[in-house]
């Protein structure tokens, strides 16, 4: 499943706009639908963030997809932009060894947990210098739900895409798509790796291609009028 479209909620609007812009190099522009809102074009997704409702502070899970012999490349592009969040084993890269993947991660000044992520089974190697133009996409999203088991059946059957075929599925996690893009199922509460800091629910909303049909996603209760329903 590819993720084409994510909508987000912040309270740090323009702290966003320059980190994803200026920080990190990619292109962001005033959204379609919400000219309080913006884009920000990373590869084949569009990551939109809105306006917050007041007196709430959301933030979310998201990976970005790189290269797959390009990870330390990565991690040296970015640390060199923004800090890097330590993993429990130690150093600043988890090796994923059952997605046959590694990954590292940090924060973006709303609290996004964002993580670069090289999927070993992809076939998008790259000999290119890293840049900004080397986050390929967008490969996961977290949601974050009340009973993982029930959500499943439910995101599985909304969506058109299965299970996770590399697992696990737990009481607290499951994940629902493929190597080329992910939904992350948490339990309310639990932590998101590699933090301390407990995964709450917040209005998200996506929209994916899962094989050949077009698929899309909410999260939360949709503040008010935004974000858009429609692209």
């Amino acid at each position: 499943m590819k993720i084409t479209l994510l909508s987000l909620l912040t309270a740090e609007l323009p702290a966003l706009r320059h980190f994803y812009g200026q920080v990190l190099g990619l292109t962001v522009a005033v959204a379609e639908d919400d000219p309080g809102a913006i884009r920000v074009e990373v590869g084949y997704s569009q990551l939109r963030f809105y306006p917050a409702p007041a007196g709430t502070r959301p933030f979310y899970h998201v990976a970005f997809s790189v290269p797959h012999n390009q990870l330390a490349a990565a991690r040296q592009w970015v640390q060199a932009r923004t800090p890097l969040l330590p993993v429990p084993a130690g150093g600043f890269v988890a090796d994923f060894a059952d997605w046959n993947a590694h990954a590292f991660y940090f924060l973006d000044p709303a609290g996004n947990v964002l993580e670069c992520i090289a999927r070993h089974a992809l076939p998008n190697a790259s000999s290119a210098p890293f840049s900004a133009a080397s986050l390929l996409g967008i490969s996961e999203i977290g949601l974050v739900v009340a009973d993982v088991p029930a959500a499943l059946k439910r995101v599985c059957a909304e969506t058109a895409a299965p299970v996770f075929h590399r697992g696990p599925v737990r009481e607290d996690f499951a994940a629902v798509g493929d190597d080329d893009g992910l939904l992350i199922l948490v339990r309310e509460g639990r932590a998101w790796f590699p933090t301390s800091r407990p995964a709450e629910v917040h209005y998200l909303r996506g929209q994916g291609l899962a094989g050949r049909h077009r698929t899309q996603w909410e999260q939360g209760c949709r503040p008010g009028p935004y974000p858009s329903r429609t692209p």
